[in-house]
C-alpha cells in the first residue's frame, strides 16, 4: 500500500550546501557540491550551470543502479548551453553508512533517494527562484523505478522522464529469472528475503505513478533490455496518469543517443525553453552511453 509519510521531511531544515570544487567545461560551470540529506549526512552531487547567464529551467538527474552521479554529466553540460541548471546527486546506497546494512534495511535507502530528490528541488529553488514551475526530473533504471514515487509526490517537478524503470520492483525482484537475482534469492534465508520484499513493496512505483498529474510524463524503454520486459514497460505506462507519452528504442538497458535527443526536446517543450538546435541534437546523439561501474577502465579519467 502507498505510504506518503515515507517521503515527508522538514522543508525548513538548513540545506548546508558546500562547494568542494569548481571547473569549467567550455561555457559551462561544473560544481562538485554536497547538500544535507533528510536521512542524515551529506549528498554528493554535481551542480552544472551555464556560465554566461542565469539558468531558466532545471533538471534533477537520477543515475542507474550500475552507476553514479557521473552518468548524466555529459548530457547536463550540453543542456547548459540551452539554459538549464542540472543537479546530479549520488544515490544513498553509494554513500558511507554507519553500519553494514542488512538486506531488509536496504529499502530505507531507496526511500531516502526520493527524499534527497525533493531536497534537491529545495536547493535549486533556493539558488534560482526563477526556476519555479520549470523543473524536470530524469531517472534511469533505479532512479526511474523510484521515480514513480517522485512523480506522484513532488509536483514542483512538472516534467518527468522515466527511462527503463519498473512499475513494481518488489514483484520483479520476487519473480525474475535474472541469474544475479536468482542467486541472491537462493542465498538469503527465506524469512529475511520475505521481510525485504515487504519493506520494498510500499515504494513500488505503481502506488504513486497514477498521481503524477498535473506533471507530465515521458517513458523511455529499450526493446532489447535484459531487465525490463516490454510487458513491464507497457504496464508502467498504462498505470500512469495523464498527460503521458511513451517511446521505444532499438537498444539495450543503457538506452541510446536518440533517447537523449527525445528527452531534451521533451524537457524544452514542457519547461518553456527553445527547442534544441540541430547542432545540440547532434551533440546529444554523440554523447557516450553510460557504462556500468564494474566495466570502467581504471586508467580512464572520470568526466
Amino acid at each position: 500500500m502507498p505510504d506518503v509519510s515515507l517521503f515527508q521531511y522538514d522543508e525548513n531544515a538548513p540545506l548546508n550546501v558546500q562547494v568542494l570544487a569548481e571547473r569549467y567545461v567550455g561555457d559551462t560551470i561544473v560544481r562538485d557540491i554536497t547538500y544535507a540529506s533528510p536521512g542524515g549526512g551529506q549528498i554528493p552531487a554535481y551542480l552544472i550551470l551555464p556560465a554566461q547567464s542565469a539558468p531558466q529551467a532545471g533538471v534533477i538527474f537520477g543515475h542507474w543502479g550500475e552507476g553514479n552521479r557521473e552518468e548524466f554529466v555529459d548530457e547536463a553540460v550540453i543542456l547548459a548551453d540551452l539554459g538549464f541548471a542540472s543537479l546530479c546527486p549520488d544515490a544513498p546506497f553509494l554513500r558511507p553508512q554507519d553500519h553494514e546494512l542488512s538486506l531488509v534495511e536496504v529499502p530505507r535507502l531507496d526511500a531516502q533517494w526520493i527524499l534527497d530528490v525533493r531536497r534537491g528541488v529545495d536547493l535549486l529553488l533556493a539558488e534560482f527562484p526563477q526556476l519555479a514551475g520549470r523543473l524536470g526530473y530524469v531517472g534511469h533504471s533505479y532512479a526511474a523505478t523510484f521515480g514513480g514515487a517522485v512523480a506522484g509526490v513532488e509536483h514542483r517537478i512538472v516534467a518527468n522522464v522515466l527511462m527503463a524503470g519498473f512499475p513494481a520492483l518488489s514483484e520483479w525482484t520476487r519473480d525474475t529469472t535474472h541469474p544475479a537475482l536468482v542467486r541472491e534469492r537462493e542465498s538469503t534465508p527465506r524469512e529475511e528475503y520475505q521481510a525485504y520484499l515487504a519493506a520494498l513493496e510500499p515504494l513500488d512505483a505503481h502506488h504513486y505513478i497514477g498521481q503524477a498529474t498535473p506533471s507530465e510524463l515521458l517513458f523511455q524503454f529499450a526493446r532489447d533490455d535484459e531487465f525490463v520486459s516490454p510487458e513491464s514497460g507497457e504496464r508502467y505506462f498504462a498505470l500512469a496518469s495523464e498527460p503521458k507519452r511513451i517511446a521505444w528504442y532499438e537498444c539495450g538497458h543503457a538506452l541510446n543517443g536518440l533517447a537523449r535527443r527525445d528527452r531534451a526536446a521533451f524537457l524544452c517543450e514542457k519547461l518553456g525553453m527553445a527547442l534544441p538546435s540541430a547542432d545540440i541534437l547532434s551533440l546529444l546523439e554523440q554523447a557516450p552511453n553510460p557504462i556500468p561501474l564494474e566495466e570502467w577502465d581504471a586508467d580512464e579519467p572520470i568526466t
